[in-house]
This record gives structure tokens, C-alpha cells and sequence, in this order.
């Protein structure tokens, strides 16, 4: 018998109805059932024989491509997208995404089921405090006597790039209080022109770079914006006014803040850095998803992609894999990393 192929339009189709009817299909996978059909359905994927062989496959397969752990949430997703799958397909499947590239369109819609994309403007504000009034202030004074000084960073795992935009504004903030930049009361940042700037945004997953890249993001309760303080409102400008069906308004990063970032895809789990010579790191609330190895090999990278004096801001939650690579760097409630 002739096995019709799972392609990765089935899988787009699967995956934004595993997406969008979460409920739905965590009964199915609890009846073990196709479609969600109790009645005259077959199992998918069995936890014995050659089922859990294809399961512990293909968690594997996961976790040596991405670094993605191999338990917990992404677990119980991979299991879900499996027991939703028709039987019979699954080996050919998993025999075509072990020869696709971790880009491929299959394993982009793959990386987007098992990733969670939770973020915003300013989060951790503590940690981010210490860095404006402590970090920056002696990055900036220990390259300001250099004929073209330079600040550049990397925020690893960026997702819809909040992150990167709030490492930006707090760069230039920071330039502000040095008097090396000048916010106009037009809203026009002005930075002194011998200055460079730069903030990476990476992401294994290219669909959420895409909307890092505009800028534009949607306004309501417990959104992008639910801890942005009030006097950084004038680095975002008005995109859109609320629809006339309730849809929330839109605001969009300054066009001088979105100049200093760029976004590109990368892989935590690959070998190299994307760039290097960097003043800062930051790896925030990404590390808790990767396997122990993932985490020790993704911490050697941030250590050769820093500067001598560069320094790594890791999430709350995270724990320093190598602490022979970095130095403690407290702050009143929060810690960074500065590299040894």
C-alpha cells in the first residue's frame, strides 16, 4: 500500500488548528483519537513499540536541531501534533524532516507550534534599571575617548522583538544622560554622529522576526505595552487609531530607534555566534525551553560573541550553565554577567 506523504501544507493546516482549538485537541490526544472523533477512530501514535520508538525519534530530533528540551511543554505539544497525525505517515514524515535544513518551511511551522512568543516592552524593570543606571553609564564612559565609540548587542530569542527595541531606547536613554544624545521636544532623537549603535534581534523562528522588523505593535490590556512606563511614550508614534469593529489602535517605534536594529534568523543550537565584539547579551526568559546541553553550548556562544569587558543579561528564572566563563554583576535586586 501506497502511503500518501504528510507535506508541510498538512502540517500548516494541522498546526494552526492545534493553535486555534487548544481544547479540542488536548481531548483528542487524551482519547488517543484522530480528529477528535471518539467513534470509530484510530489511535495515532501509542506510547509502546513502534509508536514510542517514532515519539522518542523525533523528540530527540527536536532537541539535537534546536536545542528545544525534550520535555514539559514542548513534550506535550510534539505529542499532540503526533497523535493528531494519520499513523501510517508519520515515519516517511519524520524521514523528511531529518533531511530538511532546521529553515525549511516544515520545520518553521514546526519551531512555531513548539515556541512560545510571550513578550513586551520593558519586562524584568529592575534588572533593566541597573542596566541604565550602572551598565550602560560605564560601557559608554569607557568608549566615549575613542574617535568612533561603539555600542552593539545582541538579544538572543528575541520573538516579536520588544525586547530589542527596549534594549535600544535604553542605549540611546543612556546617551541622553551622558550628553552624547538629545531627545527633541518634536520627539526627534538626535545622537552625537560619531557614535555607533547597533542591536541584533535573533530568532529561530523567521515568522516572528517578520513583525520585529516593522515595529508595529497592537495597544490592549496586557499586551506589548502593559508595563511601559509613561515617560518613554515619545519613542512610538501613532500607527493606527481602534477600529471600527473594537480592534485595538497600534503604535510603531520611532523611526530613529527601528535604524538601530536589524533581525536575523539564527539557531541557538548551531555552532557559531551571529556576530561578534559585542557590549552586550542579552538571553532573556529563553533558556528555561532548551535541554541542559543546549543551554551550556548557547552560554559558550554568548561568551565568544562578547567584548572583553561585554556583559550577559540572562531571565530571572535562568540559571549560569558556565560560571568559569563570567563574573557576578549585582545589582540592588537583580543580576547580569560580566565576562571573565
Amino acid at each position: 500500500m501506497t502511503v500518501p506523504p504528510f507535506t508541510p501544507s498538512d502540517l500548516c493546516a494541522l498546526t494552526a488548528k492545534l493553535r486555534q482549538d487548544d481544547e479540542a485537541f488536548r481531548r483528542s490526544f487524551a482519547l488517543g483519537c484522530f480528529g477528535g472523533d471518539e467513534e470509530g477512530a484510530k489511535p495515532a501514535v501509542s506510547e509502546a513499540g513502534r509508536g514510542a520508538e517514532l515519539r522518542a525519534r523525533f523528540l530527540a530530533l527536536i532537541e539535537s536541531r534546536t536545542g528545544i528540551e525534550a520535555g514539559g511543554n514542548a513534550a506535550e505539544r510534539a505529542d499532540r501534533l503526533l497523535a493528531s497525525m494519520p499513523a501510517v505517515a508519520i515515519p516517511s514524515w519524520l524521514s523528511g524532516l531529518e533531511m530538511e535544513p532546521v529553515h525549511s518551511p516544515g520545520w518553521e511551522e514546526l519551531v512555531d507550534l513548539l515556541t512560545v512568543h510571550e513578550t513586551y516592552f520593558f519586562r524584568d524593570p529592575d534588572q533593566l534599571e541597573f542596566l541604565r543606571r550602572s551598565v550602560l553609564p560605564e560601557l559608554i564612559a569607557a568608549r566615549r575617548s575613542e574617535p568612533a565609540p561603539r555600542i552593539t548587542a545582541w538579544c538572543a530569542g528575541c520573538s516579536s522583538g520588544e525586547e530589542v527595541y527596549t534594549l535600544a531606547m535604553l542605549i540611546v536613554e543612556a546617551l541622553r544622560e551622558a550628553g552624547e544624545a538629545e531627545l527633541r521636544g518634536d520627539g526627534r532623537i538626535l545622537i552625537q554622529p560619531r557614535w555607533r549603535l547597533s542591536v541584533l534581534g535573533t530568532d529561530i523562528d523567521r515568522r516572528v522576526l517578520a513583525q520585529a522588523q516593522g515595529g508595529r505593535y497592537a495597544d490592549f490590556p496586557m499586551g506589548p505595552f502593559r508595563s511601559l512606563p509613561d515617560a518613554w511614550t515619545g519613542y512610538f508614534e501613532p500607527a493606527s487609531e481602534p477600529g471600527p469593529s473594537g480592534g485595538p489602535a497600534e503604535r510603531m517605534v520611532r523611526g530613529e530607534i527601528r535604524a538601530l536594529t536589524r533581525f536575523l534568523p539564527h539557531n541557538l543550537a548551531g555552532a557559531d555566534p551571529p556576530t561578534l565584539d559585542l557590549s552586550l547579551v542579552f538571553c532573556r526568559n529563553v533558556l528555561i525551553y532548551l535541554s541542559d546541553r543546549a543551554r551550556r553550548h548557547a552560554q559558550a556562544l554568548f561568551h565568544r560573541a562578547l567584548a572583553r569587558d561585554g556583559v550577559l543579561a540572562l531571565g530571572p528564572t535562568d540559571v549560569l550553565r558556565q560560571p568559569e566563563l563570567f563574573q557576578p554583576y549585582w545589582g540592588a535586586s537583580t543580576v547580569l554577567y560580566r565576562k571573565k
